[in-house]
């Protein structure tokens, strides 16, 4: 058992105390052992000089002099915020506070900012693929890396997209194929890939088609697109 020497100050009435070990806690605030982040090994110090422990990673180890011992998690890093400089991010507010005072709805197409503590707005959904099903769709590769080596174009009204899903050429259905039988109708091949690298000119009064039935020329009495006669 400690024992302490007492002194008695009559001047001043003060009952002090020498050669005592210094208050548990050292002076200062231990952490709570009922926060649920904070997991003492022990609260006796004496105890502590006698275990050998290791904290789990995403834990720091006790340092508070004089509270015991034990491992505290540490502070998680806040959550990554959507990049306001990225062109498919909108923000409304970056102000949680203000945030909280808006309405306001995300248009088609996109999602509702989640992240907590990072404001509000809206993220463009990714787009789905084209439909390689679909006959106004036509890839020229389905490889994001390979697209970005291949040069080519697309035949009006179609329209050139490259993005993660490959490339390509979108475009309005095309409608009923020219009748080859047709004496009006002159093609120059039913291969859509080779009407792309082809040059060719059609007669005075005859209108030039090029398209998913292939490319060529068809008469003046016959529009582009005419049914085939059965």
């Amino acid at each position: 058992m400690r024992t302490c020497a007492l002194l008695l100050l009559a001047a001043s009435s003060i009952v002090g105390l020498l050669g005592c070990d210094p208050p548990t806690g050292g002076g200062g605030a231990c952490p709570d052992p009922s926060d649920p982040g904070v997991h003492y090994v022990s609260q006796d110090p004496d105890e502590c000089a006698l275990i050998d422990f290791v904290c789990a990673e995403g834990q720091r180890l006790m340092t508070e002099p004089g509270c015991g011992c034990g491992c505290i998690d540490e502070e998680s890093p806040p959550p990554a915020c959507p990049d306001p400089g990225d062109p498919g991010v909108h923000y409304v507010s970056q102000d949680p506070d203000e945030c909280a005072l808006i309405d306001f709805v995300c248009a088609e197409g996109q999602r509702l900012m989640t992240e907590p503590g990072c404001g509000c707005g809206c993220i463009d959904e990714e787009p789905a693929c084209p439909d390689p099903g679909d006959p106004g769709v036509r890839y020229v590769s389905y490889e994001p890396a390979e697209c970005a080596l291949i040069d080519f174009d697309c035949s009006p009204p179609e329209k050139l997209f490259s993005n993660e899903c490959g490339c390509g050429c979108l475009g309005p259905a095309p409608e009923t194929c020219p009748d080859a039988a047709d004496p009006d109708v002159r093609y120059v091949s039913h291969d859509p890939e080779y009407c792309h690298l082809v040059d060719f000119i059609c007669a005075p009064g005859e209108a030039q088609f090029s398209d998913e039935c292939g490319c060529g020329c068809v008469g003046p009495e016959l529009p582009v697109g005419r049914a085939q006669g059965k």
